[in-house]
């Protein structure tokens, strides 16, 4: 919990109010709940915009995630009625948001294409998806959607699961969550 506090307070002294609705992680280590983190995407009204105003797709090396610094090379167009935010589309034609302040990431469409593929639900074993919904862990508390491609924070602690190597799960409001751990993003979870 002081952990919280003294980044709000740190937050507010740097006038940081509107970064506020950036990507956000807060860790509280609560002593009843385990550990607790909350991501804060980037507001909905941005995502719509840069969704809806695609832009020719930029090459970059490494992989896009959260936090990842844009180099000065790429060009940035900015977000009409949110300076804060800028936005470009990666080489796989997904929409990449970023802070206009640092040039960091705050989010990556990862809904529909990881890698240049489409992400899929298909694949994960019926004995792995048992042994999650038979072993509940301590939830995660995360703001907004979550969804099949869903970056977790690196953050958050994932459980390993028994017997399947390279996989990892959550659970959020009573709901387990199958996570691939090289990529850190959501591969299944019950609809």
């Amino acid at each position: 919990m002081r952990q919280f506090l003294f980044t709000t307070v740190a937050l507010a002294a740097l006038g940081a109010g509107p970064v506020l609705a950036d990507q956000i992680i807060v860790r509280d280590s609560g002593s009843v709940a385990g550990s607790v983190v909350t991501v804060v995407p980037a507001p909905e009204p941005v995502r719509s915009y840069v969704i809806a105003n695609p832009r020719p797709a930029v090459q970059l090396e490494g992989e896009l995630s959260q936090g990842y610094i844009v180099p000065d090379s790429v060009e940035l167009v900015p977000v009409p009625d949110n300076p804060d935010y800028v936005y470009f589309y990666a080489g796989d034609d997904r929409p990449v948001i970023v802070r206009a302040q640092d040039r960091s990431v705050v989010y990556v469409d990862a809904d529909t294409v990881v890698d240049g593929a489409p992400v899929v639900q298909d694949g994960i074993p019926d004995e792995l998806i048992g042994y999650v919904r038979d072993n509940p862990v301590d939830p995660l508390t995360i703001e907004g959607d979550i969804d099949v491609g869903y970056e977790v924070p690196v953050d958050a602690r994932l459980q390993p699961v028994d017997g399947y190597k390279g996989y990892s799960y959550f659970y959020h409001n009573g709901q387990p969550y199958v996570v691939d751990q090289t990529s850190r993003r959501v591969v299944y979870y019950p609809r």
